[in-house]
């Protein structure tokens, strides 16, 4: 008998590429910073098909390892930033090691991100969608921006320029966090700027 009804519409393909995920297995894990706070952990990329546009996004996050949780800073991965799987490594620097920035500005915290493949060789991976960096403010950083939050400013050492690139960050004063958002690995430092004399 010849069919009535048409076949259905096969369902669609994958929107986008799927991301390259690595089983954790086969993975050369790479050593965890020695300095206190330090971490080093497996980070799996998450598929950008047909995902919201706007927040709340699908997104892996990550926590920094300080024994104190007031101190740790919160990265979050958003579906589409990954498109393979990567080891993250989180590394406290003290703010005295760290380059200084321009006249008026100190380094009040300072942090290093490496990102490594899954080999454990250096990778500059740069993220496809912009990382969500959240902090939150210890006292004696909110006092050396003359007891404004809003003056503390996440950057990036850019060592080509041997410089300090600004991050767009915004300070929530309801959660008093500090929220920037970042494209790529490298070493980052909570910049004060010091309150306008009147």
């Amino acid at each position: 008998m010849a069919q009535l009804t048409p076949w259905p519409t096969p369902p669609p393909g994958p929107v986008g590429t799927l991301p390259d995920v690595i089983p954790a297995n086969e993975v050369t894990p790479v050593a965890s910073p020695l300095t206190p706070g330090g971490i080093a952990l497996q980070v799996d990329p998450i598929f950008a098909g047909p995902v919201p546009r706007n927040p709340p996004r699908p997104a892996v996050r990550v926590m920094s390892g300080e024994p104190d949780s007031g101190d740790r800073i919160t990265l979050e991965f958003d579906a589409g930033a990954l498109v393979r799987t990567v080891q993250l490594t989180y590394e406290p620097v003290s703010p005295f090691a760290a380059p200084s920035p321009v006249s008026g500005q100190r380094v009040v915290r300072a942090f290093r991100l490496r990102l490594y493949d899954t080999k454990g060789a250096p990778s500059a991976l740069a993220f496809k969608i912009p990382v969500r960096m959240t902090l939150r403010p210890k006292p004696e950083e909110v006092f050396a921006s003359g007891n404004d939050a809003a003056r503390l400013l996440v950057a990036r050492y850019d060592e080509g320029r041997g410089r300090w690139e600004p991050q767009v960050t915004a300070y929530d004063p309801g959660r008093n966090t500090l929220l920037a958002r970042i494209f790529q690995p490298g070493l980052y430092g909570l910049l004060a700027a010091p309150a306008p004399v009147s």
